[in-house]
């Protein structure tokens, strides 16, 4: 780590504002089983990116459901779906671009750092038999900040990563606290 500090290699990614607090325990999953789509224009940019992976893997993790469809088998039409959405926004400051002229000295490029602001928004639609029952948002700022011979790919995924994370637990959070009222809304 010193030496990726030494040579202007280093990076990381911390959150703007307060973290997501862990997803609260039920007492026992309710008694649905969800399928797990992406949804809107952006569907191949998620599993492309592995969005809907890792928010999969938080919703697995959560046991809020009896269980998870995903991916959805064919021919399967699923009672209840959440259908996960995302859009993003990036900033960089002018100052980079100063930064990084100065980064072309050797003596001064380990003391140069680097920063773009990202925002992650997670929309979780939940919907049952095609009408939408709930509608869950969580958002994830972060701060990236590199060294300019930083791994600029594994800073991103390590963002991307906990962006995810903390949106997901947002949305998590939401649905457990909900989990009463949808189970109303599944009686007949």
């Amino acid at each position: 780590m010193l030496v990726s500090a030494l040579c202007g290699c280093g990076h990381e990614a911390l959150w703007l504002g307060p973290e997501p607090g862990p997803v609260t325990p039920v007492g026992h999953p309710a008694p649905l089983i969800v399928a797990l789509r992406p949804g809107g224009f952006e569907a191949s940019r998620l599993e492309s990116e592995g969005v809907v992976r890792r928010f999969e893997a938080a919703l697995r993790d959560a046991r809020l459901f009896q269980a998870i469809l995903f991916p959805v088998p064919p021919g399967v039409d699923p009672t209840w779906e959440i259908e996960l959405s995302a859009s993003d926004t990036a900033s960089e400051p002018d100052s980079n671009f100063w930064k990084s002229a100065l980064a072309t000295l050797p003596p001064v490029a380990p003391f140069v750092k680097l920063e773009s602001d990202y925002t992650l928004r997670l929309e979780a639609l939940l919907v049952r038999n095609r009408v939408v029952v709930g509608s869950y948002v969580g958002e994830a700022p972060i701060r990236y900040r590199w060294g300019p011979y930083a791994n600029r790919a594994m800073a991103s995924l390590e963002g991307m990563e906990l962006a995810v994370g903390g949106a997901s637990r947002a949305i998590l959070s939401a649905i457990a606290a909900d989990l009463d009222r949808l189970a109303e809304v599944d009686r007949p």
